[in-house]
Order: structure tokens, then C-alpha cells, then sequence
């Protein structure tokens, strides 16, 4: 959970699920079918290696849905982050919040999931997955919002509003602003981690991402997703 020391969810469905999405044809596509406005939308996927929409069969449903039943219970090898050729991402900054972290660099857990800190205090990034920030891509950041029964340095992002900053420093002294889209909180089932990761096509931007809402027995239910595009 994300609120404690224990394992941490990041997203409903492990990296090897999101990663590599079933292609297939939905029920609206076959000869003398004609879908339904729900049926439309089961079968929009999120096509990892451009962030793009991608029609998704039943195969790739049931494989979800399967990852999220499992989802912190199969172990593999943990993978650690690539190591740093050049600048990396040191600190991040939100004024609204008080927020000044260090930044810290993380790969993938004993359960496949996106790594993150085991302290309140420090942000993740996990940079085989997304890109260095001002080389326009999309940068995803994680932390905690109670850790080990203290507040976390994210335990007020569901307070940000649109309009609000976000600053990165990188270790060779640059430095970028992006500024808050937008604020949402998404049931953990229901959460896209390939549009997440994958960002606007064309915009450099962050995704910024904690535990919301009520802890149950599996950890914290939803996640607060903040999205920010950079400033010119």
C-alpha cells in the first residue's frame, strides 16, 4: 500500500500487461455487427509503443483483469534502474504545496510494478520508462502520501489546482516549469499506466501520482493522477 511500508500498488495492471497489448478485432468490426456505444468504448486500448488509441480484443481484457486480480501476489526478479549516463533529475519543486524532494531513480519491483521510495520524504522516478525532463517527452513521478504512519512529500497533491507550478532540477544545473492541467482521482482499476507513461503525443509534460482515497485491505484503493504540461 501506499500508504505504509508494505508493497506498493502503482496501477491495475503490471507492466508485462500494459506493455504488450493484444491486437484483434471488436465485436462492432465484425460483418453485420453493429456496437453499441459501451461496446465501442470496452474495446479502445491504449497502444504502448505510441500512447496512441488501439482497438483491443477480449484476450487483452481478460489478461487485465487477470493482472489486477494477481496484481502484488506473483514474484519475479526486481530490476534496478539503468545507470546514469549524463544529467538525471535531482529535485522537484511545488511552491502551492511546500514541496522541495529529492528526486531518486528506481526500476522494477519483486512484482513487476514501477519501484518507488520506501521513505516520506523522497520522489521516484523511474527513467527506463519515462523521459528526462526538456527533452520533450512525458516524465511520470510517484511518492507516497503516508509512509510508516508519517505524511508523505505527496500527501496533499489531490489539494493542487490548475494553473499551479511544478519545477524539476536536474543534476547539471538546468532547470524546468510545468504547470498544472489538470487533478484526478481514478479508481486503481481503472487507471491507463501506458497513457500515463506514454503522455501527450507532441507536448512535453508530468504525471505526477500518489494514493487517494480510502485504505482497504489490499492498500489504498485509488490514486491521484496530476498532470502538467511545461512552460514556454
Amino acid at each position: 500500500m501506499w500508504g505504509g511500508a508494505g508493497a506498493l500498488l502503482i496501477a491495475g495492471a503490471s507492466l508485462a500487461a500494459i506493455a504488450q497489448p493484444f491486437r484483434g478485432h471488436a465485436a462492432g468490426d465484425l460483418p453485420g455487427a453493429r456496437p453499441t456505444a459501451a461496446e465501442q468504448l470496452r474495446y479502445i486500448g491504449r497502444d504502448w509503443t505510441s500512447g496512441l488509441a488501439t482497438t483491443v480484443n477480449d484476450r487483452f481484457i481478460a489478461e487485465v483483469e487477470r493482472s489486477y486480480a494477481l496484481y502484488g501476489t506473483e514474484e519475479s526478479q526486481p530490476v534496478p534502474p539503468s545507470p546514469a549516463a549524463g544529467a538525471t533529475v535531482s529535485r522537484l519543486t511545488i511552491p502551492a504545496l511546500k514541496v522541495d524532494a529529492a528526486v531518486q531513480r528506481y526500476g522494477v519491483d519483486r512484482f513487476g510494478r514501477l519501484d518507488i521510495p520506501q521513505d516520506a520524504s523522497t520522489v521516484g522516478w523511474n527513467p527506463d520508462y519515462t523521459a528526462l525532463p526538456g527533452t520533450g517527452g512525458s516524465t511520470f513521478f510517484a511518492a507516497h502520501v503516508v509512509f510508516a504512519g508519517a505524511p508523505g512529500v505527496f500527501n496533499r497533491l489531490s489539494t493542487l489546482v490548475a494553473g499551479d507550478e511544478v519545477g524539476v532540477a536536474l543534476s547539471d544545473g538546468s532547470s524546468y516549469r510545468y504547470r498544472v492541467t489538470s487533478v484526478v482521482d481514478y479508481p486503481l482499476d481503472a487507471i491507463d499506466m501506458g497513457a500515463l507513461l506514454a503522455g501527450r503525443e507532441g507536448v512535453e509534460s508530468l504525471t505526477l501520482m500518489t494514493c487517494s482515497g480510502l485504505p482497504s485491505a489490499r492498500g489504498y484503493e485509488e490514486r491521484t493522477v496530476v498532470l502538467a504540461e511545461l512552460v514556454d
